[in-house]
């Protein structure tokens, strides 16, 4: 994975290699995914015990940290023409520092608004460019891997914040989350560090303007953004209701269906990798559409309600969840460079993100209407599906599928 050049623009330092830049990506994504967005959920029914105390409004912070990561979403795409990858990344960085800092030390729920819309603001900084750092510091040939691999940060923040929280737990209480908050703003900080001193790229040139439209000269962009769209849906209604599914509707005890729920995350952390190196091989076009074919079949194992389904289905869900996202991403990046690759994913991301916010109402109002969660796993479903079909409108090899055939091995 060796591609690097010797100088960075405006640095007298070498650029850094893959084998520094992509651990330096994993660690970022984690914070700004595992730390930033996820571990909130973790914290949940102890911050609102002990400061919030209404459910309503604890659900409206989680609104409000998604919203603030599509507004960064959103910024990330409009200023990448002026606003490096690399830059962005460190500006996230100290950005998700800071929130989660604010959250450790909040005492009121203004507060803690403020620290969960820096947290969110800056996870969108982190991970929007991040696959298209990495995707330009390796060949063509091994892109879906160095892609994978930097969205499984997102896993691992999750099982870090995930062990974290059962530490403090145990030590202090169920009831603690200030030093949860607190440990992750320091680990947060060192990478911000790290990021700072070793995250130097190699210098892509640009020719011509930057803009969000960029998407659109990335053959197959219609079928790229409504298959993010429907796995944003998907994995909206699958990953907020499949343990009430599984407890209310299949009768799973507590431990059982969060077992499940945990395998999930612990195949997250792979998925990335695996289908990443997979459409290396086999190409993205066929790739994706299969990860969202077995998504789909996934989905529709939930309402079985019985095992061994169950954990087939949450083995099959989390390779998915995260592969998908890292084989549209070496897409994208097949075809552009990383400043236009962060404008091009910013407004996939944003199609995505208002997935997201619709999937849990949706879901949410058809399990009350139905008396069950059946109906809305077939919606979400049907949205991967969709996802599937959407994506097989790609093209079925792109630059960087027959690069393969040329390119030494040794490069």
């Amino acid at each position: 994975m060796r591609r690097f050049p010797a100088r960075v623009a405006g640095d007298s330092r070498p650029a850094s290699g893959p084998q520094v830049l992509i651990p330096l990506l994993v660690l970022a994504a984690g914070v700004g995914q595992g730390f930033g967005r996820f571990g909130y959920a973790l914290l949940l029914p102890a911050v609102n015990a002990d400061l919030v105390h209404s459910y309503a409004v604890a659900g409206l912070l989680g609104t409000l940290n998604l919203t603030a990561y599509l507004g960064g979403t959103l910024l990330v795409s409009l200023t990448a023409g002026r606003l490096a990858p690399e830059t962005s990344v460190r500006l996230g960085l100290l950005l998700t520092t800071g929130g989660v800092s604010v959250l450790a030390l909040a005492r009121s729920v203004p507060v803690l608004v403020a620290g969960m819309v820096l947290a969110g603001f800056g996870g969108a900084m982190i991970w929007v460019p991040a696959p298209g750092i990495a995707g330009s510091a390796v060949r063509p040939s091994r892109r879906g891997l160095a892609i994978g691999l930097t969205g499984s940060g997102v896993g691992v923040g999750v099982i870090a914040s995930s062990g974290l929280t059962a530490l403090v737990h145990a030590v202090a209480g169920p009831g603690a989350w200030r030093p949860v908050w607190g440990i992750e703003a320091v680990v947060s900080a060192l990478v911000a560090l790290a990021a700072a001193r070793w995250l130097r790229p190699r210098v892509t040139p640009v020719s011509g303007p930057v803009h969000i439209s960029t998407l659109r000269s990335v053959p197959g962009w219609v079928g790229c953004t409504l298959s993010y769209g429907g796995y944003g849906l998907a994995i909206a209604i699958y990953m907020t209701f499949l343990i009430a599914a599984y407890e209310d509707d299949a009768g799973f005890g507590s431990g059982h269906a969060s077992a499940v729920f945990a395998l999930t995350g612990v195949c997250i952390t792979a998925g990335g990798i695996l289908l990443g190196r997979w459409s290396d091989h086999v190409g993205r076009r066929a790739a994706m559409t299969w990860t969202y074919v077995g998504m789909t079949a996934a989905i529709l194992l939930v309402p079985v309600g019985a095992e061994p389904w169950a954990v087939f289905s949450a083995i099959v869900f989390g390779l998915a969840m995260s592969g998908a996202p890292a084989v549209l991403a070496a897409h994208l990046a097949d075809w552009l460079d990383p400043r236009r690759f962060a404008a091009a994913f910013g407004a996939v991301t944003l199609v995505f993100g208002l997935a997201q916010l619709v999937g849990p109402q949706l879901a949410g109002w058809i399990a009350d209407r139905t008396g069950s969660f059946s109906t809305a796993f077939l919606v979400a479903a049907a949205a991967a599906l969709g996802a599937a079909l959407a994506s097989a409108t790609l093209p079925r090899r792109g630059p960087a599928a027959r690069s393969r055939l040329i390119e030494p091995e040794s490069s």
